[in-house]
């Protein structure tokens, strides 16, 4: 949540405007959405996991661009039938590890380390995080409440061994996209550190009492000690800021970058007064904005970027938690909202005939967009193009409202308050566009729309009270598998904390994941584009490519669709 769209621009901060962005040594880089936590088992957003990906290393990560090759990092070699290090049954991985590798605070990297970080990503299992990612992989289970704790431990234990210098990972069944997450996720940590920072250390008899743990009480929230060419320094929560120090004692060439300073800056035009001025170097930008960017002396625009991405969906809750929830007003129709509004598909069908699909991706993209057809984006296998979107068709949404609760909906009317990112033009627009859509049916319906700071946003949707929102996926890794998991499997990141529970959509996408014949998998992932329109369990709003924004003596910047906010340890920076 993983993670980012490109209604969002990565923007280079400002660390302090005096020393701006002229020291070749030093990158400043404004985030446009603020850090969530440093915990890599406990992070799924775009920006922590920009963050965790300089601080800390996995096995293997994606080769260049690549969508499907990858390169070792703390794994020597890429496991692969012909190499031997893959079974012929797909069934067991093998990882030859890397030898004196150091920790930022100068302990050494041992294969122990790498079984207890991989043991931790899976026994973690935050509510709504990134655990099932590999649970259903490795343990064939989606979380770890479906068996006894003793069990899970054992079945954990047993998928994750080290075995002659090398781990070995043992699936229950094949699972393609095994490796993209290993290249995204199971980042490697310190056990000893983790325990000394009053984490878990490691044994059977007391995981338990560390399984999801709140935010702040996970072990590494904000604290670090990775392998990775960046090393903490400092983050002001208050003032969402983070200074990230190069790594000179990296087991690969220190970066070039001494410093990279962080920060969190929502306002578009402060972003572009500071990236004409040379304050920063990068910018990540709303693209309804792009225009105002393009033309800059010493500013170089990449567009054309693909987005491994659903794009500002609008999420609707079919259960949202009631007792305490200021979000439902009343929690009743006609002053507030009904904890079960979205259970009835006619509510669901009935919004999505309400919002204006044109309008949005005119005026949030500038016409640089398409109107999406379903969570799976135009540039992963699977899409279907053919697949008829959701029409704004408004007499068509009146008869949908009249349906839904047997007509009460339509007679008694409702107050919705939607959520969205603060700072993210995009997502405020498709909220107003939902109110003016909603509202001009009825004089008894009413649309709020609310601005949250993101970590705010995520707080108050993991903890199920969110009647509605506006906000994104990116891939966790490039599969379609990745795409409709999320919305539409009883246990997928968003269905799952939604309440959004398909059997037909839970059987068809662990088919899809299984199946081996890419023409019987394109068949399945198209049935299920079709599905997410059908039943609308969120509105799919647009499609668009990425664009990177940044002054031109920044140098190296890698972009790969899975880490849109990019990676730091190629970039350079030329002297101005």
């Amino acid at each position: 949540m993983s993670r980012l769209s490109l209604a969002v621009f990565l923007t280079l901060p400002f660390g302090s405007a005096a020393r701006a962005s002229g020291d070749p040594a030093v990158l400043d880089y404004a985030l446009a959405a603020d850090v969530d936590t440093l915990d890599p088992h406990w992070a799924y957003d775009a920006a922590s996991l920009f963050v965790v990906d300089q601080v800390y290393e996995t096995l293997i990560d994606f080769a260049g661009a690549s969508l499907d090759g990858f390169e070792p990092r703390l794994a020597t070699v890429v496991p692969s039938r012909e190499n031997g290090f893959l079974s012929k049954d797909g069934l067991t991985y093998a990882f030859p590890l890397r030898n004196g590798v150091k920790f930022h605070d100068g302990s050494t990297l041992s294969a122990q380390d790498v079984k207890y970080s991989l043991m931790r990503f899976l026994l973690l299992d935050r509510d709504g995080g990134p655990s099932n990612l590999l649970l259903a992989g490795l343990l064939g289970v989606h979380d770890t409440r479906a068996l006894p704790p003793d069990q899970i431990y054992d079945l954990a234990d047993k998928a994750v061994a080290v075995e002659g210098g090398s781990l070995v990972l043992r699936l229950k069944k094949p699972f393609a996209p095994l490796l993209g997450i290993l290249a995204n996720f199971a980042h490697i940590v310190s056990k000893g550190y983790v325990t000394a920072n009053g984490g878990w250390d490691g044994r059977k008899e007391n995981w338990l009492k560390h399984r999801n743990p709140a935010k702040e009480d996970a072990a590494l929230y904000s604290r670090t000690n990775g392998t990775g060419p960046f090393q903490l320094e400092s983050w002001d929560r208050t003032g969402k800021r983070i200074s990230l120090l190069g790594n000179n004692s990296y087991w690969r060439k220190p970066p070039a970058l001494a410093r990279v300073n962080l920060a969190t800056l929502m306002d578009s035009r402060e972003r572009w007064r500071r990236l004409a001025a040379g304050e920063i170097d990068v910018a990540f930008v709303e693209r309804r904005y792009l225009h105002q960017f393009e033309g800059l002396p010493g500013v170089v625009v990449t567009d054309g970027l693909p987005a491994l991405e659903t794009q500002n969906a609008i999420l609707f809750n079919l259960r949202a938690e009631a007792k305490d929830n200021a979000w439902l007003g009343s929690g009743r129709l006609g002053d507030g909202t009904p904890p079960d509004f979205f259970a009835d598909v006619e509510v669901r069908k009935a919004f999505a005939f309400s919002f204006d699909y044109d309008a949005f991706v005119k005026e949030g993209y500038r016409s640089k967009a398409i109107q999406a057809h379903g969570p799976i984006p135009a540039a992963l296998f699977g899409y279907n193009p053919k697949q008829k979107p959701w029409p704004f068709a408004p007499h068509q949404a009146e008869a949908a409202f009249k349906r839904a609760v047997g007509g009460a909906v339509w007679n008694r009317g409702f107050s919705l308050s939607v959520a969205y990112t603060e700072g993210n033009a995009e997502r405020r627009i498709a909220c107003r566009l939902l109110k003016e859509g909603v509202e001009k049916l009825n004089p008894l319906f009413h649309v709020d729309c609310r601005a949250l700071p993101e970590s705010k946003l995520l707080d108050e949707f993991r903890a199920r009270r969110l009647p509605a929102f506006v906000y994104r996926w990116i891939l966790d890794y490039p599969d379609p598998h990745n795409a409709v998991e999320p919305f539409l499997h009883s246990r997928g990141y968003f269905a799952s904390m939604l309440g959004y529970d398909n059997p037909r959509a839970d059987a068809m996408i662990e088919q899809a994941a299984a199946e081996t014949d890419p023409a019987k998998r394109r068949a399945l992932y198209h049935e299920l584009q079709a599905l997410a329109i059908y039943d609308a369990p969120a509105i799919f709003t647009a499609d668009s490519d990425n664009v990177v924004v940044r002054r031109a003596e920044v140098q190296g910047w890698l972009y790969h669709p899975i880490q849109p906010y990019g990676t730091l340890y190629e970039v350079t920076k030329l002297p101005r």
